[in-house]
């Protein structure tokens, strides 16, 4: 998914007061570990100029099932109950939700056994 059609779904089906600008809309994906890069687009401009858009997607290795968006979300878009029950990481110092069985957040656990699978392949 592109910017530009991120930005056309927050349009239609968000109810938001105020849009993000397609600068911070782009930096908010670059810097979400929910997301990542996979490619790019090009698009076709007004003026019939064609420029490359960077296509986004979930990161699968990361969100595996809906229930892991909370658990990876960052600290500035929890509500205020997830935010009362966030706890630093003490891999990588990220606010999150940790479960009490989990020894580090979701993100950093995953990383873990992707790491641990790759080097198992070797």
């Amino acid at each position: 998914m592109t910017r530009a059609r991120m930005a056309s779904i927050l349009r239609t089906d968000g109810e938001y007061r105020v849009l993000p600008s397609d600068s911070s809309l782009t930096a908010m994906l670059d810097k979400n570990v929910q997301t990542k890069q996979v490619g790019t687009e090009k698009v076709e401009v007004g003026d019939g100029e064609r420029v490359r858009n960077v296509v986004y997607a979930i990161d699968e290795r990361i969100i595996q099932d809906r229930e892991d968006l909370a658990y990876t979300r960052p600290y500035s878009s929890m509500t205020a109950s997830e935010k009362r029950r966030a706890v630093r990481c003490p891999e990588c110092a990220q606010m999150r939700l940790i479960k009490d069985q989990w020894s580090s957040c979701l993100v950093c656990l995953r990383r873990v056994d992707k790491e641990t699978a790759l080097s198992q392949d070797r």
